[in-house]
């Protein structure tokens, strides 16, 4: 299914490793439903790491084109074959943008989808989001702050979680759209954050108010909360 992976430098292995994936499944050798190589099978076909290929499984599942289950494998999710091929075209090209512009960009999407999100939220979402929120404390204060990428994945699902409460499909499509850039984005925010004395406390603090305005129903307020909260990120890039 796959052929010997060339050597390329502008690209991160995973991103190439996506790039293989997404050729398989332009030949139609792949389709949604299927079973993905394990880590091992894969690892050994294309002379890279395993390391490389969770990470690349670990981004794929971030845009929502796979579903990992442990002791069953990692699943192409079902989906319209464009949409795939589109997000997955994202994902190899997520070094590629501005990060800036890009949380200028999170800021008027965001700011909407969590107005939204706080009118229109049930129980049952509240219950989902404080779950996700819980999920990115936990990998925020995790012991381990050694390891890179603290909360990068937890943190996007956090804010994807509130796009789909927003009950908008175009709102939730676009953040898939962007899927692959805003996870390069939080890896790299996530690993800065580490270096910033007390910053982690703070994107906590900045979540849990988002979430509080969103539990209370006050969308003017949950839009002003995520609005600050990506300025004080894109303000360590300023």
């Amino acid at each position: 299914m796959f052929m010997t992976m060339p050597s390329n430098k502008k690209k991160r292995v995973y991103q190439t490793i996506v790039e293989h994936i997404k050729s398989a499944i332009e030949r139609k050798e792949m389709i949604p439903g299927d079973k993905l190589p394990s880590e091992r099978t894969l690892a050994a076909h294309l002379s890279v790491s395993r390391t490389s290929v969770k990470e690349a499984y670990s981004v794929l599942e971030s845009a929502g084109l796979v579903e990992i289950k442990h002791g069953s494998g990692v699943i192409l999710l079902e989906d319209n074959l464009d949409d795939v091929i589109m997000k997955m075209n994202v994902v190899v090209r997520g070094e590629s943008f501005d990060i800036v512009e890009l949380m200028e960009f999170r800021q008027a999407i965001e700011g909407e989808t969590t107005y939204l999100a706080a009118v229109r939220c049930n129980e049952e979402d509240l219950v989902t989001l404080h779950n996700a929120y819980l999920k990115f404390e936990k990998a925020v204060t995790a012991k381990e702050i050694t390891v890179k990428e603290i909360g990068a994945k937890e943190d996007l699902d956090f804010h994807m979680c509130i796009a789909r409460i927003s009950r908008n499909l175009l709102f939730v499509e676009v953040m898939y759209m962007i899927y692959g850039r805003l996870y390069e984005a939080l890896k790299d925010a996530s690993i800065k954050t580490v270096q910033i004395p007390g910053r982690n406390k703070t994107v906590l603090s900045e979540h849990y108010q988002i979430f509080t305005a969103i539990k209370d129903k006050n969308p003017e307020l949950a839009r002003k909360a995520m609005s600050d909260h990506l300025q004080s990120v894109k303000q360590i890039y300023l």
